[in-house]
């Protein structure tokens, strides 16, 4: 996340790929966004609405299906200033390698920001891997930006049959990049990234793909540029170093399936709802977890040291002992043997940080439930009560890792992680968060204007990057097909793309909305979003329930029709409480162990007609009229606050409205 939401205002083109911004990342997208697109900008020191008019952004979409932001995107810049690339599911890398031929052929690249700021010389192949792009622990070989170009190097012809995109549409999508505008000034392209990519065939080596387009355009580090994540989970923390983890990482999903481990401590996720290969790991984990509550029944009424003796016993002969920590009763929770309930925002202090990292704090104004804890200080609990246990014991040199949690407060966890060992953190306190309000800093923090924290607007604007020469590296990447085990035998034996996301109406994994009356009487089911003749020739109508198939599982979910879907391909809402996309998923994996949840295949049969519990429910298009949305857009933001004033006070003062 290096760049600055302002630089979605400043960009000539803006390139969201795998991901869908008007639904996910709303305010984002209509409060920086949608004034570029529709050529007006927001003058921020003369805090005027909208500023002077400048040139409407380009907008390219790279993503297999039509989402709403691609007709928002429509409605604003109009459909010449838009390019959707609906490739073929996975094949983004191949995409992403033509462009990146096309931009460094025709020259349309940054020389001077390639010879200043990245590697000279190109690193010889690690001896055991000299095949083109393979390295040493990466799945890409790390490189200079001529062996990039040399190893990324694909045909038009060979990227249009194994994407579906037409050459055209690629050059087309490297003009609107990369060719310098009139005069010979350089384009500013701000890329923006999520799911699709992250977490979708060879996630590696695209990511390192979109590096390669914005390193040889100079986009890195400037004003209306970026290579950045359009996520955010509201994180501001502090990561200690995972050296003792190895690279790659251990598969724990596989490990777990294989009778290993003892103890599963999970913290505040569902992998009953979201992991991938959910049918095979939630048969087996319950297994293995009923195993230890069998024993724990056994030696009820015991003494102390009876239960611990069964329950070690039954971890030997393959049992698992599970430990929930959430803020509800997740379903993997209900195969706990102990829950530890924990706090969330407004019950303790939080410190978080957004898409382009701007730190703020959100204070305690409720206390929490029961003996709910934040999640800091359960953390330090359990670090206390080792080390107090491992003492007892006389293991020193063990017990000596578990010193130093000893925390009261979040702030003390805080102090400890952040401001000791952030670069910047000495300047930043909860009292200097507090008085900055919403607005906060953007990390990282460089100093003080008074007690106001200095923070940076958009990092490597010096050219000089976090790596031990100060340069940075290309990858040599080219196309392998559907990478992640078992991928393709699954796309040619099942009839039906079974892509999944999230969706605007719930939020994440929908962990809290299972609770909220009105996202489960909207959605009482997931939707699958299906082309109208796929669901005819299925004998589905709108809102029937269906069941999603393959080797890997089975799920069910509610056929809603989608003009603008592909034929054999669908689009299934994740995370749904009734319905576990995951369960269709496979096991397959990178070699850095990076799961790849995306491309899935199944078929799809009808289990019954749309039950009463969704004859209230609207099967209306997503895709709203341009003339509508237009409309919508074009008054939404200007009139939004004055609008809203009156209902905030309303609602504060207890008033319906």
């Amino acid at each position: 996340m290096n760049n600055a939401y302002e630089d979605a205002e400043l960009a000539d083109t803006l390139v969201p790929v795998g991901c869908n911004p008007l639904e996910t990342q709303s305010n984002y997208f209509l409060n920086h966004w949608v004034f570029n697109l529709r050529g007006t900008t927001i003058d921020k020191k003369k805090k005027m609405m909208p500023g002077e008019p400048h040139a409407a952004a380009k907008i390219i979409f790279i993503d297999p299906r039509r989402t709403v932001t691609v007709g928002a995107a429509e409605a604003e810049a109009g459909k010449e200033n838009v390019l959707h690339l609906a490739l073929n599911s996975g094949t983004d890398l191949a995409l992403l390698n033509a462009i990146f031929t096309v931009i460094a052929d025709r020259g349309w690249i940054d020389k001077d920001f390639i010879a200043k700021s990245t590697i000279k010389d190109a690193p010889a192949r690690p001896a055991l891997y000299p095949a083109r792009g393979v390295a040493d622990s990466n799945p890409g070989h790390l490189t200079n930006f001529a062996a990039a170009v040399d190893g990324c190097r694909i045909s038009l012809e060979e990227a249009t049959k194994i994407t579906g995109i037409s050459g055209d549409d690629i050059v087309k999508a490297a003009e609107w990049i990369a060719k310098p505008k009139q005069g010979g000034a350089r384009r500013r392209t701000m890329i923006g990234y999520e799911k699709g990519i992250i977490w979708g065939n060879d996630n590696y080596r695209t990511n390192g793909a979109l590096v390669n387009i914005s390193l040889a355009t100079g986009n890195i580090g400037r004003l209306g540029g970026g290579c950045v994540r359009l996520g955010g989970h509201q994180e501001g923390y502090v990561r200690p170093s995972d050296a003792h983890v190895g690279r790659p990482a251990a598969y724990v999903d596989q490990l777990l399936l294989a009778s290993k481990g003892s103890v599963h401590h999970i913290w505040a996720c569902d992998h009953y709802k979201t992991t991938l290969n959910a049918s095979e790991f939630k048969r087996n984990h319950k297994r293995r977890a009923d195993k230890v509550k069998d024993a724990i029944d056994a030696a009820a009424g015991g003494a102390r040291q009876e239960l611990v003796d069964a329950i070690v016993t039954a971890i030997r002969e393959g049992g698992l002992f599970v430990v929930n920590m959430e803020i509800i009763h997740s379903q993997i929770g209900q195969n706990a043997h102990v829950i530890l309930p924990a706090a969330q925002a407004g019950e303790m202090n939080l410190t978080s940080m957004n898409g382009e990292r701007r730190m703020r704090i959100t204070e305690k104004y409720m206390d929490p439930p029961g003996i709910s804890r934040p999640d800091c200080l359960i953390a330090a609990g359990i670090a206390q009560n080792m080390e107090r246990v491992l003492r007892d014991m006389g293991k020193a040199s063990y017990t000596d890792q578990f010193k130093g949690y000893d925390w009261k407060t979040e702030e003390d966890a805080f102090e400890d992680g952040y401001r000791k060992n952030a670069g910047g953190g000495k300047f930043v306190t909860y009292e200097r968060l507090r008085a900055m309000g919403t607005n906060g800093f953007q990390e990282p923090p460089t100093g003080l204007d008074g007690e106001n924290i200095v923070g940076t607007t958009r990092l490597y604007t010096d050219g000089v990057f976090s790596t031990e020469n100060g340069k940075a590296k290309f990858i040599d990447a080219p196309w392998r097909g559907l990478q992640a085990p078992g991928k393709q035998a699954q796309k040619d034996k099942y009839a039906f793309l079974i892509n999944n996301g999230r969706t605007n109406l719930a939020w994440q994994n929908m962990f809290l909305d299972q609770d909220n009356e009105f996202v489960m009487d909207r959605a009482p089911y997931p939707g699958i979003e299906m082309h109208p003749d796929d669901m005819s020739e299925l004998g589905l109508g709108a809102g029937d329930l269906v069941e999603v198939y393959n080797e890997a599982g089975a799920t069910q979910a509610m056929a809603y029709p989608t003009p603008s879907a592909k034929r054999g391909e669908t689009f299934m809402q994740f995370g749904h409480p009734k319905g576990a996309q995951g369960n269709v998923v496979n096991a397959g994996v990178n070699e850095l162990i990076l799961p790849n949840y995306k491309q899935t295949w199944g078929n799809i049969r009808k289990i019954a007609d749309a039950p009463a519990s969704v004859a209230h429910v609207s099967f209306k298009s997503n895709d709203i009229s341009e003339l509508l949305l237009g409309k919508f857009f074009q008054h939404y933001l200007a009139r939004a606050w004055f609008c809203a004033r009156p209902l905030i006070v309303m609602r504060c003062m207890g008033l319906s409205y």
